[in-house]
Formats: C-alpha cells, sequence, structure tokens
C-alpha cells in the first residue's frame, strides 16, 4: 500500500473541490485533490451558465475573497447580461453564457500550476478517524492518505443513478462513474444522509434546428465581467440565445405518455429542484398551463452542441424524440445526448457548525452539492469557504465565519447549518433580509480584507482595491460638498436626460436622489478630476442615492449582529426554560445553536421563545457573578 501525508485532502474536482483545493494550497497548506476522472474536472453537467440574481452576487463575493469562479466565467464567456435592472440596485447581477470546455480548462490549468498543490486519479473508498478526528483516507488503487483535514466535496457522485424513463442504471452525470463504497463509508461513521435528484435535459444538434421562429438574445453592447480586477470586454455578436415556447403538441404528448416518467411509478422518490423542475413536474404542478418558455443555448462556439433550458426531463427517450419533435424549428431535431434524472446521497447539513466542518468530526468538512444545494455558483461558494477554514484549521487559526450581514455566502451556510434543506437549495435574493447592503458593487468592501487576512489577495490585487476605495471617497466627499444653484445651463441639461429640474441650490448628493438624476449628468454639470470605472460610478450611485435606506438596514443587522453576539453555552438545558412549545423544544436540541441569533433562524423557533431563553441566560450570567 502506497502512504502519503497532507495538511488537507479534497474529495472531488468540481466547482466546489476546485475553490477549495485551490484556496488551502495558497494559503499555504500542501494539498491533495482527488478526482474520479481528471478530465471531467470542472465539469458543467448542466446548463453551460453562470449568475444571475443571488447567483451572480455569490460569483462576485468568490472574486472579492480572492477565489477563481469569476475568472474562469470570464475566460469562457459567450455572451453575457445584466439581469433584473428595473428592480433596483440591490437584485441587480450579471448572467453569462460559458462555454464548458473553456471553463474546465481554465481551472485545469490554474490547479496543475498551483503550488503545494497535487492531482490524483483515484476513487476514495473509506473515511479514516481517530479519537473523534480525521486521520486520512484509503482509495481504490491502494493508497492510504494521512490528513489533518479533508473536504468532501462529492456532488452528485455519491451512490449516484440515472434514470431515463423505464431504464435506470449506476452512474454519475453524464455517464461518469459513480462513487459507491464511499457512500457506505459515510453511513459506518453516522453520517446522516438522505437522497436528492436533480435533471437535464436533451442536448439537441444544431444544425438539424430552424431558429427562424425563435427570438434571439445577444450579449450586452458594454463590456462587463465578474471577476473585481478585470477590465470586461463587448463580446461579439456571433453568439445567441434563443427563446422560443413548448407547444399544444409538446403537452398532448405529455398527457398520453406521463404514466412512464419515473416520477410517477414511483422509480424517482427523491424531491427535486423546486426553482428549477422539469417538463413532467410542470406538467404535474400546473396542469392549466398548454405551453412554457425554453431556451435554445448553443454550448460552445466549436461543438453543434445545443441545450434546451426549461426542458429537463426524465422521460422514456422514445417519448423525448417525439417531445423535441414538437418544439418550434425542431421537426427534424437530432438528440445528440438525453435528457435524464439522478439520485444521488446528499449529507444533511445540519451537522455542520458555521466553518462547513462536521460537528462530531474534527476536522472534516464538506462543500458543494453534497451539502443538499444545486448550482455552480452555490458550489463553487462553499468550496472557497470550505478550503479557507480547513487550512485554517490546519494552522490553528480562527475560522472565517460571514454573518448574514456580510454576504450572501453568509446567508447561504447559514441557512443550511440552521434550517438543513429536503430539495436540492437555491440561492435567491429573497432569502436575504440585508439584500441592500449586500449589492453587487460593494463585495470588494464587505469581503476583501477578510481575503487578504486569509492570504488570498496578493499585494497587487490589494492595492488595486485600495485605490478603488480612495476614487469613491473622494468622488462621495466632493458631491457631499459640491453646491449646485438652478441656472438656464441645467434646466437644458436635466431636460436632455429627462431628469427632474432643479428648482433650489443643494449639493451634487442631494441632486443625484432625484428622479431621472444619474451620475452621467452630474459629470455634465460637474466634471470629476479622475476618471472612474462603471463598477466605482455603480457603487458611488447607489450609496448616494440610497442613503436612508442604507443607515436604517444597518441598524436592523447590528441589531441582529447584537442576538448574534448573545451566545448559547453547548451545555445549555433547554428542558429548563419554561413555555417552550414541544417542536421548538425538539429543534433547539437537535440544531444546538450558538447564539440566540442563530436560535431565531431555526424554522420553528419563534422571537418569544428566544425571550424566554435570553432570560434563562441573563440569569444564569448574574449566578455566576454572584459567585
Amino acid at each position: 500500500m502506497f502512504y502519503d501525508f497532507y495538511d488537507v485532502i479534497v474529495i472531488g474536482g468540481g466547482h466546489a473541490g476546485c475553490e477549495a483545493a485551490l484556496a488551502s494550497s495558497k494559503i499555504g497548506c500542501k494539498t491533495l485533490m482527488l478526482n474520479l476522472n481528471v478530465d471531467n474536472t470542472a465539469l458543467m453537467p448542466c446548463n453551460p451558465s453562470i449568475g444571475g440574481p443571488a447567483k451572480g452576487h455569490l460569483v462576485r463575493e468568490v472574486s472579492a475573497l480572492g477565489g477563481e469562479q469569476a475568472r474562469a466565467a470570464d475566460y469562457s464567456t459567450l455572451m453575457i447580461r445584466w439581469l433584473n435592472t428595473s428592480k433596483g440596485a440591490a437584485v441587480r447581477a450579471l448572467r453569462a453564457q460559458c462555454d464548458p470546455f473553456l471553463y474546465s480548462t481554465y481551472y485545469r490549468k490554474l490547479l496543475t500550476t498551483q503550488n503545494n498543490l497535487d492531482i490524483n486519479q483515484d476513487e476514495v473508498t473509506e473515511i479514516l478517524t481517530e479519537g473523534g478526528k480525521i486521520s486520512g483516507i484509503l482509495t481504490r488503487h491502494g493508497a492510504k492518505y494521512e490528513t489533518k483535514a479533508l473536504i468532501l466535496c462529492g456532488g452528485v457522485y455519491l451512490s449516484g443513478r440515472v434514470f431515463i424513463g423505464e431504464k435506470s442504471f449506476k452512474s454519475g452525470p453524464m455517464g461518469q462513474n459513480n462513487a459507491e463504497n464511499l457512500s457506505k463509508s459515510l453511513e459506518n461513521l453516522g453520517i446522516k444522509t438522505g437522497i436528492m435528484r436533480t435533471d437535464t435535459t436533451p442536448r439537441l444538434n444544431i444544425n438539424t434546428i430552424d431558429f427562424s421562429t425563435a427570438t434571439p438574445q445577444i450579449s450586452e453592447n458594454e463590456p462587463l465581467c465578474f471577476d473585481l480586477w478585470s477590465e470586461g470586454k463587448i463580446y461579439a455578436s456571433n453568439y445567441a440565445c434563443m427563446f422560443s415556447r413548448t407547444t399544444e403538441k409538446t403537452y398532448e404528448i405529455l398527457s398520453q405518455n406521463i404514466k412512464r416518467s419515473p416520477l410517477v411509478t414511483g422509480d424517482v422518490k427523491a424531491n427535486g429542484p423546486r426553482y428549477c423542475p422539469s417538463i413532467e413536474d410542470k406538467f404535474l404542478r400546473f396542469p392549466d398551463h398548454i405551453t412554457h418558455p425554453i431556451v435554445f443555448e448553443p454550448v460552445s462556439l466549436n461543438t453543434n452542441e445545443v441545450y434546451v433550458q426549461n426542458f429537463s426531463t426524465s422521460l422514456p427517450y422514445d417519448v423525448q424524440v417525439e417531445m423535441v419533435h414538437s418544439l418550434p424549428g425542431c421537426e427534424n431535431a437530432k438528440i445528440i445526448k438525453p435528457g435524464y434524472g439522478i439520485e444521488y446521497v446528499y449529507l444533511l447539513p445540519d451537522q455542520l457548525k458555521d466553518n462547513l466542518e462536521n460537528k462530531n468530526i474534527s476536522g472534516f468538512f464538506c462543500a458543494g452539492q453534497v451539502n443538499g444545494t444545486s448550482g455552480y455558483e452555490e458550489a463553487g461558494a462553499q468550496g472557497l469557504m470550505a478550503g479557507i477554514n480547513a487550512a485554517m484549521y490546519v494552522k490553528g487559526k480562527e475560522p472565517l465565519i460571514l454573518g448574514r450581514d456580510e454576504g450572501y455566502l453568509g446567508v447561504l451556510i447559514d441557512d443550511l447549518t440552521t434550517k438543513s434543506t429536503d430539495e436540492p437549495y437555491r440561492m435567491l435574493t429573497g432569502r436575504c433580509e440585508h439584500r441592500l447592503l449586500l449589492r453587487w458593487d460593494n463585495a470588494d468592501r464587505r469581503l476583501s480584507q477578510y481575503g487578504r487576512n486569509a492570504g488570498l489577495i496578493d499585494d497587487s490585487k490589494w492595492a488595486f482595491i485600495e485605490k478603488k476605495f480612495d476614487n469613491e471617497n473622494n468622488e462621495i466627499s466632493r458631491l457631499k460638498s459640491t453646491k449646485i444653484s438652478p441656472s438656464k445651463e441645467i434646466e437644458d441639461l436635466c431636460n436632455e436626460y429627462e431628469a427632474e429640474i432643479l428648482t433650489e441650490t443643494m449639493t451634487l448628493a442631494e441632486f443625484l436622489r432625484h428622479r431621472g438624476v444619474k451620475y452621467e449628468l452630474i459629470e455634465k454639470i460637474s466634471p470629476s478630476e479622475i476618471s472612474l470605472t462603471r463598477d466605482e460610478i455603480s457603487y458611488i450611485e447607489t450609496e448616494l442615492r440610497y442613503t436612508g435606506y442604507l443607515e436604517r438596514e444597518a441598524r436592523v443587522a447590528e441589531r441582529m449582529k447584537n442576538l448574534d453576539n448573545a451566545k448559547i453555552p453547548d451545555d445549555f438545558d433547554y428542558d429548563s426554560v419554561k413555555g417552550l412549545r414541544g417542536e421548538c423544544l425538539q429543534k433547539l436540541k437537535h440544531f444546538k445553536p450558538d447564539s440566540l441569533g442563530h436560535a431565531l433562524r431555526i424554522s420553528g423557533v419563534t422571537p418569544v421563545d428566544v425571550q424566554l431563553i435570553s432570560v434563562i441566560l441573563a440569569r444564569n450570567e448574574r449566578s455566576k457573578n454572584v459567585k
């Protein structure tokens, strides 16, 4: 048997595994990443897109912390657009269609050239522990690796099983090998597991589709990017997503064949993604909806493969052929890869601390879809945090734990660890109670210092951030101190920009809060001495336009932070709290919250329950002080 030692071992080479391995190795830990197939590093087995509301915020936050997903997305972008531009600064975000081959290439090049990082194609068959701590792993190839910290990023590979109608077989995504033995090892360690499901669509041959009735959508005509340190670029219009709809014929085929779906036969029992349902789920949930929107998304400029968004299915292959032919322009379309559903084992995330470490096994971290999430963005974000915290664990330093008022990442991890999930969890702006504080344009101000402290942001990047902050701060100060008065010239400019007319003397900052006034108009009236980037302008506009709302939101966040700082001892006796309801008592004993804020966010625990606990905590503290 081959023996070796690593500070950190990462199981899995998907989006979570890549970010975890890069983070721990950059921080200075000798790291090993084990992947079932290194050719599938950072695989995009479902929709090859990155970003969107909340998801795009996560990618930006990964960039702000020093992770790589934003750069991988920028490197592989084919088409990119702003979403939610009419809904305000809080929910505005980028979404890009990416070439999955270029996306994977970016990560593979980075991983294979990273110091302190080894990559091996092998399957982990057993996790070893000693005295309640991770001690090592065994692999199918006969290797034993000892380690201080282990990060499990197993994706949908743990006991994965693919369903195409009546046919089913053991498999990872897109026909890859699954990991059967590792699931058994986790059960032997007492890890609580569940089963989830996700689906994907048939891939079609672009040369067999007539797009004449579809509506094309191309990139914005402005330089855009996810990464904080990239300049962005304007993308050529030779790539377009094509918008269309299913037909009445599609509905008729579903009506006749829905009984053959494994969702109906009972072969598939696990919950699928609520916010990205299969075409069968839509048929069953919304029987009155005869047609549904779909999008034809070319996978790459170098292949003839098309992904059909909103058309995922696990129906039999012959039914898939019929349904595809019922779509507009697809009468003669050829299927390159069939759609399928996949069931897989996940680990209940309420077993994790808020640093993504298992509560019962020290040094055992988990990240990505294995924690019950869906999406490349949620996976990459968790992987980065797990990589940072595993490295902190090895080095004996305090973990990085983000509050709900500090990042979507903080909300994501807090939701998983305090509420758990029995269906694939998707990040949504609606999950964030402080979303006005967690905007796209201020991710660097919220998080980059953490990335710098961890060792993920080098001197040149930090100098860039400091200059950006100086530019923004100086311009905000100038706008707050510069006054303007009504004039014919300003009135003409207001009319030109369709903005509210200036009627009294005020500062530029106050004028910016008027209807229709944008920084572009301010620049015409009073040009700045420095040239500002789009990101800097976005931050300045939002900070000044929403000043009152931001201050109020900050006060609310501070009150919640006070609850988070009110710690609950590990040995706190909840039975001693008179008045707690049965459901509440059960939830508190299960989740063992470490603070009043944590307790309040547990489903089934009310503000009244938290008040009762706080009374007992205060009484215990007084008794301790008397002694």
